[in-house]
């Protein structure tokens, strides 16, 4: 008997009214919950919990996803810097090759027995290496944005999550988080999310154009099989853009394929 009335207590507390629940704490001396004595607070109360449950569920998807292109840029970045410290080179004069050529210009003054001064040889970089240098300058710069915007985006999204929570009351809570929300969506904030990844497909286009090039400077061969290479992923990554604006239901996709339905 004492389990059934105890089981029949428990269904009756369950039951009862949050704000008449809130008033036997007190009277019995129990700590009470300051958000139910508020007006509205059984309104607002609700709205806050499915807020938070819809609101947790992209701004997850957006730090996972930037945690994945940070990761993958400081990689590249690293990469594309190799490259780039060996091509610079070819853009400034080598100091070795102007000491030789200043002291052949010696000797034949000495053999000749005339006394003119010596001239530094002129040098202006080849047009492929000002290219190749320009296209891993412009890809590097690409990664590294690609790399702070990633780390913006994190920020931003904890700052959405923590402002609504920086209140006191509920209704202000309230008020704060769709305040928030609003404005998130007046400034595209979904849009600028998949503009990052954008930015790092620019990236890697570029990269492999100025290695293109490089490659041809060094071995028309080695060109060769690497336009072939080339040729066919950038062919198979314009066939994963275009389809699905053929096919709606096509899940393969590049972050260019919203730009373009959208545009």
């Amino acid at each position: 008997m004492a389990t059934l009335f105890r089981g029949r207590d428990e269904h009756n507390q369950e039951n009862d009214d949050p704000i008449d629940v809130e008033r036997s704490r007190m009277t019995n001396g129990l700590p009470h919950d300051t958000s139910l004595q508020e007006p509205g607070a059984k309104i607002w109360m609700p709205y806050l919990e499915l807020a938070d449950k819809y609101d947790k569920d992209p701004v997850h998807n957006w730090r996972d996803d930037m945690d994945s292109l940070l990761i993958f840029a400081a990689l590249f970045s690293a990469s594309v810097t190799a490259f780039v410290i060996e091509s610079y080179n070819n853009l400034v004069q080598d100091t070795g090759e102007v000491s030789i050529s200043v002291l052949l210009q010696i000797s034949q003054q000495i053999a000749n027995g005339t006394h003119a001064a010596a001239v530094r040889p002129s040098f202006h970089p080849a047009s492929i290496d000002v290219a190749v240098n320009v296209l891993w300058f412009l890809s590097l710069a690409f990664s590294l944005t690609c790399a702070l915007a990633a780390v913006l985006v994190r920020q931003w999204a904890r700052q959405y999550l923590r402002f609504p929570r920086s209140f006191s009351s509920t209704s202000e809570q309230a008020r704060a988080r769709q305040f928030a929300f609003e404005n998130m969506e007046w400034w595209n904030m979904d849009v600028v999310v998949e503009v990052i990844p954008a930015l790092l497909h620019i990236s890697l286009i570029l990269f492999f154009v100025g290695l293109l090039l490089f490659v041809r400077s060094v071995s028309y061969t080695l060109a060769a099989y690497l336009l072939c290479y080339c040729t066919i992923g950038g062919a198979a990554y314009a066939l994963l853009t275009t389809t699905p604006l053929v096919f709606s239901g096509c899940p393969y996709k590049t972050p260019f394929t919203g730009f373009l339905v959208s545009g």
